[in-house]
């Protein structure tokens, strides 16, 4: 009687732990702030808000309820923004800097799996290719000179880790919407084209939203599907 209990218990583990298993897709959107450091050259520059707006998929293993890794593409506008005044001079200095990002990291959810609402964070690094983006200088007459990023930058590609800490909320089985505050921090010192140019390294914050499914949902979706056009 033993051998059978243990071996119950064993099978209903089994089973339980392939329900935790499996891959999800999940899509996110972060609207927030980036800004860069190491190119404010005077106290004449002042840090200015600049919108970023970073959206793509990613893929994600999930080895329990607790514990997934994933890898994304995304496409991300980062850069800075300065107002620039001399005491007689009034102007901005605006770099947008457009990446295609490879996030890599891992995600912990916390709490029972059986709760609607679960705390989550989330941990890794983040490879970005510089694609496009403008650099410009206007004056206060309006004065306008610019460039393209890409022609101006000797690095296209950057690196650092990202952090995000927020939670999920269940609403149907296999199915979560995520809200997430997202940190990201630059570790590759980004250089200019002309070497008299200081180098800089990326920072952003913001808000994101987003859903995922898994893929045992989306086959019961398909299922579902298939069986209204049966009928």
């Amino acid at each position: 009687m033993k051998f059978y209990s243990i071996t119950a218990l064993f099978l209903s583990i089994s089973v339980v732990s392939q329900a935790q298993q499996g891959w999800a897709v999940s899509d996110k959107v972060m609207i927030g702030h980036s800004w860069t450091v190491g190119n404010r050259t005077s106290d004449d520059m002042k840090y200015a808000f600049h919108p970023t707006v970073q959206f793509g998929r990613a893929a994600f293993y999930n080895f329990s309820d607790n514990i997934g890794i994933g890898l994304g593409t995304f496409f991300s506008t980062e850069g800075g923004r300065f107002k620039i005044s001399d005491g007689s001079n009034e102007g901005k200095a605006e770099q947008r800097m457009n990446y295609v990002r490879i996030p890599l990291g891992a995600m912990f959810t916390f709490g029972d799996p059986a709760s609607r609402v679960r705390p989550r964070l989330g941990l890794g690094g983040s490879v970005g290719f510089l694609v496009g983006g403008k650099t410009y200088l206007i004056n206060e007459e309006d004065a306008f000179a610019g460039a393209k990023t890409t022609k101006i930058m000797s690095t296209k590609i950057d690196a650092g880790a990202n952090a995000s800490l927020g939670f999920s909320v269940r609403v149907a089985d296999g199915f979560l919407i995520n809200h997430d505050i997202n940190y990201y921090h630059g570790l590759v010192e980004n250089k200019y084209e002309a070497t008299n140019l200081p180098s800089f390294t990326h920072r952003n914050v913001g808000l994101s939203m987003g859903f995922s499914i898994t893929g045992d949902a989306m086959k019961r979706w398909k299922g579902k599907m298939k069986g209204m056009h049966h009928n």
